[in-house]
């Protein structure tokens, strides 16, 4: 994959909302196969997908310039944010009831 196509693909991603900020440092990825934690340790971006475990030391993933593109703009990311916290609490709310 070439840095235009990575650009392309994460430019993709937050189009369609896919990139959850969780805060300035963590995110959730909904790529197109998988979804993928991207982290921030020191100065440093990772994500657990394919290319970056094996090849994020030649050049970031899509996920990981796509949360770099949402954190310019956090705002643009309101929609999915907003469905991560109710399914939060909804998860949270009916972890103490009992099913049937």
């Amino acid at each position: 994959m070439n840095r235009k196509s990575i650009s392309e693909k994460a430019d993709r991603l937050n189009k369609n909302h896919r990139v959850i900020l969780l805060s300035d440092v963590k995110a959730l990825v909904i790529g197109d196969h998988d979804t993928y934690d991207v982290i921030k340790l020191s100065f440093r971006w990772s994500c657990n997908c394919q290319w970056g475990r094996f090849k994020s030391h030649w050049a970031d993933c899509s996920h990981v310039v796509a949360v770099r593109t949402a954190l310019k703009d956090p705002a643009s990311q309101a929609p999915v944010a907003r469905l991560a916290e109710i399914l939060h609490d909804a998860i949270h709310s009916t972890s103490g009831r009992r099913t049937a």
